[in-house]
């Protein structure tokens, strides 16, 4: 059996959070969905044609300029845990852990930048920004696409813009999603209504599971509903202005929250507390629920002893992909005990972390 290739350094060591300072919009993930003019859609091509296009996009991803010390991971090369680690590093909607040869990954130095090869399409170009860099990202990402535009002849048709294997992505082939943290609004039972009331055919709100029914997190993802008949400038628009929306009447049910003696959202973030000290399993929905509460008890004041970076770091590093690295588990654990290092990692790296809700008769 051929061994598997490691992942390179930069994403081991580095997550796209550790710098964030937004408390409520965490990350924008930006996406074009591309494929070649003379070969059929991934899903209709044979092993030949999947080679064929792998050597022809590999190339210019690769030499780009553009492109910070870019590296290319063969599917068949990467074990399914770290495909799960680059699913979770890139806040990824859809899984690729049963991808083969003829697919795979590009990946530079930033850690933000991700091509795919061969899977939904024979392209996708997608950049995170964590940092609110929001038009310097999407300007970048552009810039990318155009130089391999350049080398490569991208399937266009005057009528329905760039052709994917998908029809809900062709024309402009552009997914734009906002990553935000949405607590006081959920856990207020307002994010419903709210979203009833800020309606807009032109983006859809779902959690990161793809609906509204589970949440984890507290993380509410904001996405063009439409690439088809519409502008690049029209969905980055319609993205960013109903983030915005959010982003204020989250904003200001904290205010709220902080000025009232609400105790059943200080119950939560004490249970939440207790929690990750003192849990004997965690299971990864359930700690991502309690760090969302954390950092909404940090930002009422309710916490102290940990920052807002560390929070957001830990929401990745108790993801499974992340957790077995971070432990040196290469092989895939029994569920249950991996809920046991999920719990005794939290409660090490949450130690000094004090909760300043007291209970009052």
């Amino acid at each position: 059996m051929t061994e598997k290739i490691k992942l390179p350094k930069f994403l081991l060591e580095h997550t796209p959070w550790e710098k964030e300072g937004n408390p409520i919009w965490l990350a924008t993930s930006f996406l074009l969905h591309r494929n070649l003019a003379k070969f059929n859609f991934p899903p209709k091509m044979d092993d030949r044609q999947s080679q064929q296009t792998f050597s022809a996009l590999k190339d210019p991803l690769l030499q780009s300029p553009l492109l910070v010390q870019p590296v290319l991971l063969k599917a068949e090369d990467v074990s399914a845990l770290d495909k799960e680690y680059l699913f979770e590093h890139f806040l990824c909607m859809e899984g690729f852990q049963n991808t083969l040869a003829g697919q795979g990954f590009v990946v530079d130095e930033t850690g933000n930048f991700f091509a795919k090869l061969n899977i939904e399409d024979h392209l996708q170009l997608q950049m995170i920004d964590t940092v609110g860099a929001w038009e310097k990202v999407w300007n970048k990402l552009n810039e990318i696409e155009t130089a391999i535009g350049s080398a490569v002849e991208f399937s266009f048709s005057p009528k329905f813009g760039y052709l994917t294997s998908d029809p809900a992505y062709c024309g402009t082939g552009l997914t734009v999603q906002a990553f935000l943290h949405l607590p006081a609004l959920i856990h207020s039972r307002q994010l419903q209504e709210t979203l009833a009331k800020q309606k807009e055919e032109e983006v859809t709100i779902t959690g990161m599971g793809g609906n509204l029914d589970e949440i984890a997190g507290d993380l509410v993802v904001v996405a063009n509903t439409f690439s088809l008949g519409t502008n690049e400038e029209a969905i980055l628009q319609s993205v960013h202005s109903m983030a915005m929306k959010l982003m204020a009447m989250e904003k200001t049910l904290r205010s709220h929250l902080k000025n009232e003696n609400n105790a059943e959202i200080k119950d939560q973030v004490s249970r939440s507390f207790g929690l990750l000290l003192h849990s004997y399993q965690l299971q990864t929905k359930e700690a991502m629920g309690a760090l969302s509460l954390m950092k909404l008890g940090l930002h009422l004041d309710w916490i102290e002893g940990v920052t807002e970076n560390k929070l957001n770091t830990l929401f990745f590093q108790c993801r499974r992909a992340h957790l077995m690295h971070l432990l040196n588990e290469q092989q895939t654990a029994d569920p249950q005990e991996i809920a046991r290092k999920r719990a005794e990692f939290l409660h090490k790296t949450m130690q000094g972390t004090v909760l300043k809700i007291e209970a009052k008769s």
